[in-house]
């Protein structure tokens, strides 16, 4: 009974952690984009860090976009950034 116990708290522990990491969505519109350190400033002030690959040469600054991404720590890491409707 013990161990069953202890399984099912490990087994939410898991799956709460898991939902933690799952990816998320904001929109805003774009204050400061920095291609050295590969960030993307919204107005509100968050930044999302983004792939050394992601080319943002057709987005600019007052561009409303919406940033898919994951926490990866305190980091937001985004994986898309696409124009907001």
């Amino acid at each position: 009974m013990r161990k069953s116990l202890i399984s099912a708290v490990l087994a939410a522990s898991l799956i709460s952690t898991a939902a933690l990491a799952a990816e998320q969505t904001d929109s805003g519109v774009i204050k400061k984009i920095d291609t050295v350190k590969h960030q993307l400033t919204l107005a509100d002030g968050k930044i999302f860090n983004l792939p050394a690959s992601w080319n943002g040469a057709h987005y600019k600054i007052g561009d409303k976009v919406t940033v898919s991404y994951e926490m990866q720590g305190k980091s937001m890491m985004a994986s898309a950034v696409t124009p907001a409707g």
